[in-house]
């Protein structure tokens, strides 16, 4: 069982009280009176033998009697004092130690009850304090953790000793210890890639070694190459006209693709360098008069479509191949030249006009006759020109003016169409006395502007034989019911 020193030092002061010639009391002293002693100070020496006993021995006269005295020939001590510590070289520093000291009424200098700083080697003043080095080969004040000692010193270490262990170059002062690293940049050209380990450094990471990526630069792409780092998408350009083709590539660079590659793709035609980007076009104008004809296609260009392609058209050429011509009409043959044709619609290129021997109406009537081109409706006719139709309907081919007889509406109602003198119906009377009045039977009568003669409108007569006599109540009736 390991005992500790102050349990030791306890132990060891109960047994000198019982064991080093004092009684259980504890020592037996001799106390002289107040009034007693010598000139110098120590008592008076007691008197050879008590008037009623042997006498008392105390030779060194300190008024210890000898057999109570540890030490009856120096009167500068006389008991046992218990000590629990030493300072044997008087540096300051103790070690436990339990025993116990002839003295007088202190300890002596060296012994102590309790304890100063530890000493670890009480038998120099020079060397007290444990001190715990590694060695340190380098001198950079780290040294070899597999070399720990500990030295008694006054503070400080041996040369070539460091306080801190764990130097993970012990020959090399510029390192020391292990530092985490996330990105390397082996190249030194300011791109990392990512990479976690440790190594050993100095105070910090050395040149090539990254705790975190560098701010706002990619990953490097080719961490052996200083001359490249940055990543491109690129396509094949061999017409080196800034835009390329085929499959993607990916290329390790500067930043800008290598000769021969581009990081635009979709040329449309790579062997091209004037040529580059398809652009679709509607319509061609390949006769240059201006006019475009529809087409649909696409077009290899510099960005511009250039002629005969054009994005929009442009009016709509018939005939792309004949500059003289370019849009089309709808013609009809003119066989008498009068501007109006007739027969089946054709369609003319042409330069706006129809082309001779043709018209843009189909409505000639008669293309045989010049002066008579348009076919118009009538719907009566006065044949003999006295300005009364009778009613007939049809069509005819004119100039555009319907010509007589014919009328588009119908005028009076002619009774006879063939004498100009005979223009309506009436109903007429026979006047037999020639008094103005006929009398029945009535006839009808086709008539013109003037009355036969013997004939008259009013038949009411009640006798034709004697113009002296008329009914005017018949002649009235006879003008209410058939009028003029």
């Amino acid at each position: 069982m390991t005992v500790s020193p102050l349990r030791s030092a306890l132990l060891a002061l109960v047994a000198c009280a019982a064991g080093c010639g004092e009684s259980a009391e504890g020592p037996h002293i001799v106390i002289p009176p107040p009034d007693a002693g010598t000139p110098d100070g120590r008592p008076d020496a007691p008197p050879d033998a008590p008037p009623d006993g042997p006498p008392v021995i105390d030779q060194d006269h300190d008024g210890h009697p000898a057999d109570a005295d540890c030490d009856d020939t120096n009167p500068a001590v006389w008991r046992n004092v218990a000590y629990f510590f030493r300072d044997a070289d008087g540096d300051g520093h103790t070690v436990a130690s339990v025993g116990s000291v002839c003295t007088g009424d202190s300890l002596p200098p060296g012994y102590l009850l309790s304890p100063g700083d530890p000493d670890c080697n009480d038998a120099d003043p020079a060397e007290f304090t444990a001190v715990t080095g590694f060695l340190d080969i380098d001198g950079d004040g780290f040294g070899d953790a597999t070399t720990m000692t500990t030295f008694c010193t006054a503070g400080a270490l041996p040369a070539n000793y460091a306080p801190a262990g764990g130097d993970c170059a012990i020959e090399d002062a510029a390192r020391w210890q292990s530092l985490a690293y996330n990105f390397r940049d082996i190249d030194g050209d300011g791109a990392a890639v990512p990479e976690v380990g440790t190594v050993c450094s100095g105070a910090a990471l050395p040149a090539s070694y990254l705790a975190s990526a560098p701010g706002g630069v990619p990953p490097d792409c080719d961490d052996a190459n200083p001359e490249v780092s940055i990543a491109l998408q690129v396509f094949v350009d061999a017409d080196h006209d800034g835009f390329g083709t085929g499959p993607v590539q990916t290329a390790c660079t500067s930043g800008a693709p290598p000769d021969g590659f581009a990081i635009k793709d979709g040329d449309c035609d790579d062997a091209d360098p004037l040529a580059w980007v398809p652009l679709t076009y509607t319509a061609v104008d390949f006769d240059a008069d201006g006019v475009t004809a529809s087409a649909l296609g696409t077009r290899c260009t510099a960005g511009v479509l250039l002629p005969p392609y054009y994005a929009t058209p442009m009016g709509d050429d018939c005939n792309d191949a004949d500059a003289t011509v370019s849009i089309a009409l709808t013609v009809f043959v003119d066989g008498d030249g009068d501007g109006f044709g007739a027969g089946p619609s054709q369609v003319a290129c042409t330069s706006g006009a129809p082309p001779e021997g043709f018209a843009t109406t189909g409505t000639d009537c008669d293309d045989v006759e010049p002066a008579i081109w348009k076919q118009l409706a009538y719907a009566a006719i006065d044949g003999d020109g006295d300005g009364a139709t009778v009613t007939q309907s049809g069509v005819v081919c004119t100039d555009g003016t319907l010509p007589p007889p014919f009328k588009a509406t119908p005028s009076g109602n002619d009774c006879n169409d063939d004498d100009p003198l005979l223009t309506h119906f009436a109903v007429l009377y026979a006047d037999g006395d020639g008094d103005g009045v006929g009398a029945p039977p009535r006839q009808v009568s086709c008539i013109g502007s003037a009355l036969p003669a013997g004939l008259v409108r009013g038949g009411y007569d009640d006798d034709d034989a004697d113009p002296a006599v008329i009914e005017a109540d018949d002649d009235e009736l006879d003008l209410l019911l058939l009028g003029d």
